[in-house]
């Protein structure tokens, strides 16, 4: 996962960015995705699913806040899952799970590589698991990531990575298991979001 963070000065201070209601949009562009895996290319009653997984699991990362879900293209921030993300910046063109751009106090914009996570979610699903399974671990990867994406923009100056808990949002990786099956939870990242975001009334 990469980020690109843009800062104002310091005329911006943290305190202005602090507890508020937030909107988080989410979308995916159209794809296609087939593999000896799974079997026929993806349908589109299965790539709502996909997407329904996915949602369900953003939902359920930021249940303790008040933050909508939605799909408008246009909310402060933003992460559109696309068929491959590549950084041409390497000397060989190289592929990863996600990116974001962020501005600190004003939002930003995020993407998800559906290719790269649909790739894990064959590889980590266990070898008797059905096509719904699959696919089911890929909506979960799909919206882990997004997660993970969504934090980098709400927190560009937070505590967003931690290698050491494989089960939180800060450790999690498409690139190992945690990014497909079991359930995750906040780790370091949770004061700075108690700071950022306003919780959710009873």
């Amino acid at each position: 996962m990469s980020i690109r963070v843009a800062t104002l000065g310091c005329c911006i201070a943290l305190v202005s960015c602090g507890p508020r209601a937030v909107e988080l949009g989410f979308w995916i562009e159209p794809v296609t995705f087939a593999s000896p895996r799974i079997g026929d290319p993806i349908t589109r009653e299965e790539f709502q699913m996909i997407d329904r997984i996915a949602r369900a699991e953003i939902t359920k990362a930021f249940e303790d806040f008040d933050v909508t879900v939605t799909a408008n293209r246009d909310a402060r921030y933003k992460v559109a899952v696309t068929p491959q993300l590549k950084d041409w910046r390497l000397l060989r063109s190289g592929t990863y799970a996600g990116e974001s751009r962020a501005i600190a106090g004003f939002g930003g914009s995020g993407a998800v590589n559906f290719e790269y996570i649909a790739n894990g979610a064959t590889v980590f699903a266990p070898d008797d698991a059905t096509r719904e399974q699959v696919l089911a671990a890929l909506g979960r990867g799909i919206g882990r990531v997004a997660i993970h994406e969504f934090l980098h923009q709400l927190l560009p100056k937070g505590a967003t990575h931690d290698g050491a808990d494989r089960e939180s949002y800060e450790g999690n990786s498409p690139a190992l298991i945690e990014g497909y099956f079991g359930d995750l939870h906040w780790g370091i990242a949770r004061p700075w979001l108690d700071a950022r975001l306003k919780p959710k009334q009873p």
